[in-house]
């Protein structure tokens, strides 16, 4: 299955915020490979989709749509749709993936 890899507007935002913390931390060559690893894990999406783990804690909240892809130091957060992958958040593994949902929930 080969699907369609889309972004919410708040995992654009995600994005554009890691993107400006590893320019932040390396400069312009650090980001570019911060958008390398990016690229590879929404092509990995777009080719199996299915691959992605449940999220817990959606899971526990009877939500079985939400998939999670890791990366090394980073998680996406994403849902199957048809024929398509809604990102809707892209975050560091350290970070509360409840305390991420809590705010994209208060800013919907």
């Amino acid at each position: 299955m080969s699907a369609q890899v889309l972004l919410t507007d708040g995992a654009a935002r995600d994005l554009d915020e890691l993107y400006a913390a590893a320019y932040d931390r390396g400069g312009g060559s650090r980001a570019d490979l911060f958008l390398d690893r990016i690229q590879d894990v929404l092509t990995s999406l777009e080719a199996t989709p299915e691959r992605g783990r449940p999220l817990p804690e959606l899971k526990r909240l009877g939500i079985a749509t939400g998939r999670q892809q890791r990366d090394d130091d980073l998680r996406v957060l994403y849902r199957l749709h048809e024929e398509a992958v809604l990102v809707v958040a892209i975050a560091p593994v350290e970070r509360s993936w409840q305390a991420l949902l809590q705010r994209r929930l208060l800013d919907s």
